[in-house]
């Protein structure tokens, strides 16, 4: 990786070379606030930032490889069956590639680019994490889920009702996350959801 360019305008680029990838989904905001978390996990918890961070911000950019009908299919709470596994698989899998060509045209450091592609590979994919990098890309990809934006977000984008969101999300929590800290986080979101929800039940009646 070059020693000239400071790691802020790394970040900078990765978010703009990532981008045409994210719009099949409309994935920016959600890279941008998945990237918020992970800072602030890795304040508590550690890890490797520049394995962290990359992941973070292109774990997602696969998504682009598929068609529209099939992001419905593959992605949300009713996501489910062997078409939705397989869809998601070609996300992982098809991402791991485009963030390598990404990192590699950065001139990022082999090594980091093996970590953080082996767990673009798989960030989706059971419940395991292979190390503390791992777990908090994971964590930091789900809280996006938990986050204000990020709830009403998902709530539009996948036609649900809000409470059925918020059952969902609170069904999950305690076996979602890996760290102390992204679950701590994720039962305040929590809270501030449903005080969002009871709010707006309550101008509605």
């Amino acid at each position: 990786m070059s020693t000239i360019m400071e790691w802020s305008e790394i970040i900078h680029q990765l978010f703009q070379m990532a981008e045409p990838y994210l719009r099949a989904r409309g994935d920016k905001l959600h890279a941008e606030v998945s990237h918020q978390y992970a800072l602030k996990l890795i304040k508590h918890e550690g890890g490797n930032h520049k394995i962290i961070e990359p992941a973070v911000i292109l774990h997602d950019v696969g998504w682009s490889c598929l068609e529209p009908h099939e992001l419905d299919l593959a992605y949300g709470v009713h996501a489910e069956g062997k078409e939705a596994v397989r869809l998601n698989r070609i996300h992982e899998l098809q991402g791991a590639t485009i963030a390598q060509n990404i990192l590699a045209n950065l001139e990022f450091d082999p090594f980091l680019i093996e970590k953080i592609i082996a767990i673009i590979k798989r960030h989706d994919s059971g419940n395991i994490a292979n190390s503390l990098e791992e777990k908090l890309v994971r964590d930091a990809d789900k809280l996006w889920r938990y986050s204000k934006i990020g709830f009403w977000t998902e709530k539009k984008r996948q036609g649900l009702n809000a409470n059925e969101l918020y059952n969902h999300l609170a069904k999950y929590c305690r076996s979602w996350f890996f760290t102390p800290t992204a679950l701590m986080r994720s039962q305040k979101e929590l809270t501030q959801r449903l005080k969002e929800i009871e709010d707006q039940t309550n101008k509605i009646q």
